[in-house]
């Protein structure tokens, strides 16, 4: 199971249009783009999240320097809330702004659909009780993530995305990477993807989790393998069996050809250890071996399995 910002793709977004609400009754009220760079900047500037971020970045560039939000909060799954500049300020999806009774109109609800076919993020911001605007985001996916893909087919293993960025966005990143449209788990809250992962496993899948954030945090921890990507969150990285240190995917699929090949050596060791045993115990007890040469056979037996463990040292990764 992949998440998909950060860990399929860069993670690194960028601001690329702003659709501001065009009905206002009251004159004083009208809504501009500057407004809507300011306010909704200054909440996504507190929070960690990669699309938050690129929201921070592209109004820091456009309006300069943005004010500090009062009385934040982060909202696992659905956005940011926060007082700015006096304005009761709510960043995030479309189901956060229903929550509080707001909803898009028509232009706004125009802007979200078509950013969204055309594979962006689309944000929705409101104030004061009304929707504002709608943000465009797009991320690019890693160019080493579609080999990664291959990799993971190769050794037998069926990867699905798993995001809580809307369909038509997650479906065509995974068109990108090579991620069949039945393996796509779209739209979750974060407790949405430790179910997830649940379901998974209550199908008698054994379930490898691999995610950076800190939505993804419970869902890696409940993960028959939890695969933290190093360049992610501590969160994650605390909740994870496994830490790759590099923010490629394809070291995903290296370490699994790693632990198959520790667990066969294991095994071997472990088979000739007792069949040694078995073929040499009753000669000995029968006293049929000469005790020095059973004391060199126990020992040549030690060096046979520490060589045979020497062999992983070999071991490279796919791309080397």
């Amino acid at each position: 199971v992949l998440d998909k910002t950060g860990t399929v793709t860069t993670g690194r977004m960028t601001l690329l249009a702003v659709h501001t609400a065009a009905d206002a009754t009251d004159a004083t009220d009208v809504t501009t783009e500057t407004d809507v760079l300011r306010l909704a900047g200054a909440l996504e500037h507190a929070s960690e999240h990669p699309v938050a971020q690129a929201v921070a970045a592209g109004a820091a560039a456009r309006v300069g320097t943005l004010p500090t939000p009062e009385d934040f909060a982060n909202i696992p799954g659905l956005g940011v809330q926060g007082i700015v500049d006096g304005h009761a300020v709510l960043v995030g999806r479309e189901q956060l702004l229903l929550e509080w009774a707001i909803t898009l109109p028509a232009e706004l609800q125009r802007a979200k659909a078509a950013a969204e076919a055309a594979g962006r993020t689309a944000i929705t911001v409101a104030w004061d009780g009304a929707a504002r605007a709608v943000l465009e985001v797009a991320d690019a996916v890693k160019e080493t993530s579609p080999e990664a893909i291959r990799r993971l087919r190769a050794l037998g293993l069926t990867p699905i995305l798993l995001t809580g960025d809307n369909q038509a966005v997650a479906e065509a990143v995974a068109a990108e990477v090579g991620i069949a449209p039945e393996h796509v788990i779209a739209e979750v809250l974060p407790q949405d993807k430790v179910d997830v992962v649940k379901r998974l496993q209550g199908e008698g899948r054994s379930v490898a989790m691999v995610g950076d954030g800190v939505n993804d945090a419970a869902a890696l921890a409940q993960a028959d393998l939890g695969l933290a990507m190093g360049t992610g969150t501590d969160a994650a990285i605390e909740a994870g069996d496994l830490t790759l240190v590099r923010g490629d995917l394809r070291v995903a699929a290296d370490a699994i050809r790693l632990a198959r090949k520790t667990l066969g050596t294991i095994r071997s060791n472990l088979f000739w250890a007792f069949a040694y045993n078995v073929a040499a115990l009753p000669l000995a007890a029968a006293g049929l071996l000469n005790p020095m040469i059973a004391g060199a056979a126990m020992a040549f037996s030690s060096v046979f399995v520490v060589g045979n463990s020497l062999r992983l040292r070999r071991f490279r990764a796919a791309d080397q």
